[in-house]
């Protein structure tokens, strides 16, 4: 028993005991991991495999994306059907649904805190749903429900719809600006966008919400750039910051589930102004998080403006979906094409972890989960030979000369500085021969691209920019 037709989206429950997978057809499914030993696919090794749990059923066409509430207890699922279902997992029934998108529905995702329920459609919006205000003369809940995800979600409502943006209007003169009223631009692509996904992200802490098929103008006789729109935790008039993309659309987010804690280091001439060097996030540990565009992967962290690497033509069709292990050790990235790269990073790599006395209480909750599934994974000795940067492991063929170098003929846009508002904590609520080591390239001030074999060009940094 299980899927009969391709899958599209697979999530772990943040418990690790259970698993959603949702495909073509409206086909959902929930597993728990079976008794019985199973042969590993390519391998003589046995493992305990997983077996269905329940059938969800109430899609009648394509999932496109699903997200777990924190405590394990709902799933959200979206659909081209235009509308989103929250699934009581315990019973296995539809709990609601929610109507209000125009389009597909390809992204959802679930506040970190359990107050937020985010979805994103190619209806160019993202809409927040959460709980109902006070209504007068009702008892508020008790706080056995209130607990609980799946009671949530009785009293939400759409609180706010994220679309569009004022943008100054160019005219030949001032005068004739002051008095026309400020255009408003969409924030998000269409469904022309070339890409089934929109897939959003929460940051572990509730902090903030990355989302992706982000387009920016500065002015309206400007360029269309492609970018990821950064939300501040209960600000949704206007995203506080952009991260710009490379020349393709940004079609998902993920976060590492560990926080870091902060690096010593010293302020570098990188070419960025003052305005862009200061940091817009001030919180008291670091978070890690890739950005997939539809041919490359962006890695950034909270503690500086700059990227950490750009991993490019690691696929020959489009990136589909990200995902870190419990660890942050590894990042899988998914293509159309079929085919999965591993992207793998030493031990303290990526810095080290945070430690839980450090962290405020309320956040310290929110990310126990993730710590406490790293620990096995934290004890077991890492699989690298040999010391080096993130790089990559994809069994598929090597990509073409001038595929290989798509990445470094691209530019990257920067935009003038604009004033940042600053984030802080009170907003938080084995390899094998024949496979292609891929090696992410790291944004190192005055280089370009280190790749004497092919023809190189100098790349201006990427930079977040407020708007």
């Amino acid at each position: 028993m299980g899927h009969t037709r391709a899958v599209n989206t697979v999530r772990f429950a943040p418990s690790g005991q259970l698993l959603a997978s949702a495909g073509v057809g409206g086909e959902m499914y929930l597993w728990k991991p079976s008794t019985e030993t199973q042969k590993v696919f390519g391998s003589e090794e046995t493992d305990p495999g997983w077996k269905t749990s329940a059938a969800l059923r109430g899609h009648t066409d394509d999932v496109q994306d699903l997200a777990w509430a924190p405590d394990s207890s709902a799933l959200i699922s979206g659909s081209i059907e235009n509308i989103c279902i929250i699934w009581d997992v315990e019973a296995g029934a539809r709990k609601c649904r929610l109507e209000d998108h125009r389009h597909y529905v390809q992204g959802v995702t679930w506040d970190p805190a359990s107050e937020f329920v985010i979805s994103q459609s190619a209806d160019r919006t993202c809409r927040v749903y959460g709980p109902k205000g006070p209504v007068l003369g009702k008892k508020k809940a008790k706080k056995s429900q209130a607990a609980s995800s799946v009671n949530m979600v009785l009293d939400m409502q759409c609180l706010h719809v994220l679309s569009k943006r004022a943008m100054p209007a160019s005219g030949p003169s001032e005068h004739e600006q002051e008095d026309s009223k400020p255009q408003r631009l969409s924030l998000f692509q269409d469904e022309q966008l070339n890409s089934f996904f929109r897939r959003l992200a929460w940051s572990p802490d509730g902090s903030f919400l990355v989302v992706p098929c982000g387009q920016y103008k500065q002015t309206a006789d400007s360029p269309t750039l492609f970018t990821a729109y950064v939300y501040a935790r209960g600000h949704w008039a206007q995203p506080f910051l952009r991260l710009p993309a490379t020349n393709k659309a940004v079609v998902a987010v993920r976060f590492c589930p560990q926080l870091f804690s902060l690096r010593d280091c010293p302020q570098q001439d990188n070419g960025l102004s003052g305005n862009q060097q200061q940091q817009p996030f001030q919180l008291p540990y670091r978070m890690v998080f890739a950005i997939a565009t539809l041919d490359s992967i962006i890695i950034y962290d909270t503690q500086q403006p700059t990227p950490i690497a750009v991993l490019g033509s690691l696929h020959f069709e489009a990136v589909t979906d990200l995902a870190w292990s419990c660890d942050g050790a590894f990042l899988a990235i998914s293509s159309y094409d079929g085919y999965c790269s591993i992207a793998s990073f030493d031990k303290g790599e990526l810095g080290e972890f945070v430690l839980a006395a450090d962290l405020p209480p309320h956040i310290r909750e929110r990310v126990a989960c993730a710590a406490k599934q790293a620990a096995p994974a934290a004890s077991t000795p890492h699989p690298h030979k040999t010391p080096g940067p993130a790089s990559g492991s994809a069994s598929m063929p090597p990509p073409s000369t001038s595929q290989a170098s798509r990445l470094q003929q691209e530019d990257f846009s920067m935009l003038s500085p604009l004033p940042m508002r600053k984030m802080n904590a009170s907003m938080a609520v084995g390899e094998k021969s024949g496979m292609k080591r891929i090696a992410p390239t790291p944004i190192v001030a005055g280089n370009s691209r280190p790749d004497s074999t092919q023809n190189t060009k100098k790349v201006r940094r990427i930079a977040p920019e407020a708007v």
